[in-house]
């Protein structure tokens, strides 16, 4: 039973923030069931919203087979009062009362740095995010953003190929949407943690998620956004984030293109510019810091012994593309010799070869 109320007082339609009084005032969602009129009127609180309290029904069958079909889908269940609730959530004020969780739940309370920017980002964009949340992650910082294309789901992307990820979700936990994203979910899936604020089948739906950007920037220290149109929708989590008081960081772009001028917007009123991970880290509290620099001190990194084709070849691949014809001209080096140290560079996972014969380091 103990999930029942949780998730009865989670679906009454209320607003986050009077749900939040209620709990506040009355100490649980069996107590919000349970009182009587005199009790909610001695309490302050009358009219509409005790009404329709007092009109939703509990339907105890019907949420027990809902308990019983999360644990057969391995989903938990985290409400507002639960100690394993995100603490930094918990503080927000429009706070989701229950959270459907699939994944590794123990995430929900480690540092974390929210990622966010436009849907179609350039491959400047994609690349700039994998690197970001690789080396966040790398140092032990939890990587979340809304598993959206474009650069959410390059902010997944790098983080998994460190550390740890959360993907917040505007619909249900069953439903991987868009579904292009179907090999990062699962990825997710058996590495980090995927959660939502709505029922495991629950359809994505465009008001949906602007909500979802609150989960976000509240379960956020810091949110970085890494490009953006003046419209995008990743500037609502950017103030959403300064509305809760979390720093806000954004990378700086070209001034002539259009996913640069959000960003660019941004830093002019007043969020910290990012060159480098280094501006991230250091908007977190000292102990933190402390720890991320322990943390990527101590991990053991993979060594490669390269041949002197490869060095030279190497030194040549930035995370800017570059074609294959720039590598013969900048290196002086034979089109063999250059084909053969871009294929072992390409299989020791140190650069990656994008269409039109265009390289780029990972």
């Amino acid at each position: 039973m103990s999930k029942i109320y949780s998730i009865w007082f989670h679906e009454i339609g209320l607003p986050e923030v009077i749900k939040k009084e209620l709990v506040t005032c009355f100490q649980s969602f069996e107590s919000i069931y349970k009182a009587s009129q005199e009790e909610y009127m001695c309490k302050g609180w009358q009219g509409e919203i005790v009404q329709r309290i007092k009109k939703s029904p509990l339907l105890t069958d019907v949420l027990e087979e809902r308990i019983k079909r999360y644990e057969s889908n391995q989903v938990k269940l985290v409400d507002y009062l639960d100690e394993g609730y995100p603490e930094y959530l918990r503080y927000i004020p429009d706070s989701p009362m229950l959270l459907y969780i699939k994944g590794n739940d123990q995430l929900l309370n480690t540092p974390t740095i929210g990622i966010v920017g436009s849907r179609n980002c350039s491959e400047y964009g994609y690349s700039v995010t994998v690197q970001l949340a690789q080396e966040l992650a790398g140092g032990g910082i939890t990587v979340i953003s809304g598993m959206a294309m474009g650069v959410d789901a390059a902010a997944h992307y790098g983080a998994l190929k460190s550390g740890m990820t959360i993907a917040v979700l505007g619909n249900g936990l069953n439903i991987c949407y868009p579904a292009c994203n179907q090999r990062i979910y699962e990825e997710i899936l058996s590495k980090g943690c995927i959660i939502s604020e709505y029922d495991l089948d629950h359809e994505p739906r465009p008001y949906q998620f602007p909500k979802r950007n609150r989960i976000i920037s509240g379960m956020s220290m810091c949110v970085v956004v890494t490009e953006a149109n003046i419209r995008s929708g990743s500037l609502i989590t950017a103030q959403l984030a300064l509305d809760y008081g979390r720093d806000v960081c954004a990378i700086p772009g070209n001034i002539t293109r259009k996913l640069s001028l959000g960003t660019n917007e941004l830093i002019k009123k007043g969020a910290k510019c990012v060159t480098g991970v280094e501006d991230v880290i250091e908007e977190l509290p000292f102990d933190l810091r402390i720890k991320y620099e322990e943390i990527k001190k101590n991990k053991t990194k993979k060594h490669y012994e390269l041949a002197q084709e490869e060095r030279i070849v190497y030194a040549y691949v930035s995370q800017e593309p570059i074609f294959l014809n720039e590598l013969v001209n900048s290196t002086q080096l034979s089109y063999k010799s250059i084909y053969k140290g871009l294929l072992q560079l390409e299989i020791k996972g140190l650069i990656k070869r994008l269409p039109g014969e265009r390289y780029v380091r990972v």
